[in-house]
């Protein structure tokens, strides 16, 4: 059994706990399946989730035995117009931003793609903003359940050629995919 809860939502930095351990965050579209990743990944339900995009209004943070998953909001649409989905991006940025002297430890980002949309110019401008921390980064492509077995094919291997890292697609409801992302969590987790 996996030992998982949620903490607490951060509303700016300075809610952002300071306790040293690992953090992994997921960042991804507004409704391309965080929360319901989150859930799959632990085996029970602790993070909500929406058939409603724009739901995440803050950063989630859910201690996931001896590290975080960090659930940020989505970008793109937000429910409360341009202005929420600034809030949202400024409060991503800053989580991003490691002041001096914090006990603060980022180890990786799961940067999560709809594989029934490969190609949209949000996810790559994401994925270069995302690459300039310096962090380790995966792919994690959601609802390949949603594609047809050519249609999986051919999406995965557009998202190989477009991004230079670990492409992992997953099912949430199929339940597949999931010993690769803790792979990744766990080598990403274990360095000092």
């Amino acid at each position: 059994m996996i030992s998982a809860s949620f903490v607490l939502s951060a509303a700016s930095a300075s809610d952002f706990p300071a306790t040293g351990l690992p953090e992994i965050a997921l960042v991804g579209r507004s409704n391309v399946g965080k929360s319901s990743l989150i859930n799959a990944l632990v085996q029970k339900t602790i993070a909500r989730t929406s058939a409603a995009p724009g739901k995440t209004r803050l950063a989630n943070f859910y201690l996931v035995e001896n590290f975080y998953l960090v659930d940020l909001p989505g970008y793109g649409y937000a429910r409360g117009g341009e202005d929420a989905a600034r809030e949202f991006e400024l409060l991503s940025a800053a989580y991003f931003r490691l002041e001096a002297g914090s006990r603060r430890r980022l180890a990786g980002i799961l940067h999560l793609i709809d594989a029934r949309h490969p190609d949209l110019q949000p996810d790559a401008d994401a994925h270069d903003w995302l690459q300039r921390t310096a962090l380790p980064i995966a792919i994690v492509a959601t609802k390949i359940d949603k594609l047809t077995r050519a249609e999986r094919t051919s999406h995965l291997q557009a998202l190989e050629n477009d991004y230079d890292t670990a492409i992992l697609p997953v099912s949430a409801p199929a339940h597949q995919g999931f010993d690769a992302i803790w792979k990744a969590i766990r080598s990403w987790t274990a360095r000092p």
